[in-house]
């Protein structure tokens, strides 16, 4: 918890030395109604932001079906002890900070489609470990090394996923593009927790655990039938939509 804080104050000294100035504000718009409709119908209307924010909402909606039993899974199952749970946590947080550090690289060298696509497919074999686990220090060994390489694959590919939508998408849409991402990815889990308690209820935890492993896959072909996978260099800022300024008003003669 105290590493946790840590985070957070060295989260908001980063952001205190962001020194880049804002742009003009936009224009008052004519109602919230209208800015989430032209909101909705930017992302909608954009095919690397569509795919992306459909690909992690999806990706979203099948961990919601992992992580509702994945806890009960290992503890009572597995039988593991809380302090093997902490420590094969702690290992995959550690995974998730080198990925975060390592994804600018990653991205320069083999270029931001292939990576966010790469972080994508391994998360399904990275469940898989998982599936096949049993009691023991091997089993826990074999987690953590799988819970290292997931996260540091979300962190890398998620950094550079927001990077490409942050900049593809107009300057004043970026607020209503990250509010509808963030409604589709964290509204999706309370309908992920629902499905996986119907399916335990109906087949087991371990077979609910194979079927959120399998939706995996779904946000790898989305992402594989996108312009994502042609994405080899990170793209150019787009030039801000101009809206028409009001015509003079004639006197009449």
């Amino acid at each position: 918890m105290l590493a946790d804080v840590l985070s957070y104050l060295v989260s908001a000294w980063c952001i205190w030395r962001i020194r880049t100035p804002e742009g003009p504000r936009p224009p008052a718009r004519r109602g919230l109604v209208t800015g989430i409709s032209e909101g909705l119908r930017s992302v909608a209307g954009h095919p690397t932001i569509r795919s992306l924010i459909l690909a992690l909402s999806s990706l979203s909606f099948a961990l919601g079906i992992m992580n509702t039993y994945w806890t009960f899974y290992l503890l009572s199952t597995l039988q593991w002890s809380p302090t093997a749970l902490g420590v094969v946590m702690g290992a995959g947080g550690a995974g998730s900070l080198a990925g975060a550090l390592l994804a600018p690289r990653i991205g320069n060298l083999i270029g931001p489609g292939p990576l966010i696509i790469t972080g994508f497919a391994l998360t399904p074999l990275t469940e898989l470990p998982l599936l096949l686990a049993g009691p023991g220090l091997a089993w826990q060994i074999i987690m953590a090394a799988s819970l290292v390489v997931q996260l540091a694959c979300a962190a890398a590919a998620g950094t550079t996923q927001r990077s490409v939508r942050q900049v593809l998408c107009e300057p004043g849409f970026q607020a209503r593009m990250q509010s509808a991402s963030t409604w589709l990815t964290a509204g999706s889990r309370p309908l992920a927790a629902l499905v996986a308690g119907a399916l335990v209820s109906v087949a087991g935890v371990r077979a609910t655990l194979a079927v959120g492993t399998v939706l995996m896959i779904v946000p790898v072909a989305l992402l594989l039938l996108s312009p994502i996978r042609t994405l080899r260099t990170f793209p150019t800022a787009p030039v801000p939509r101009q809206r028409p300024a009001p015509e003079e008003e004639v006197p009449c003669p």
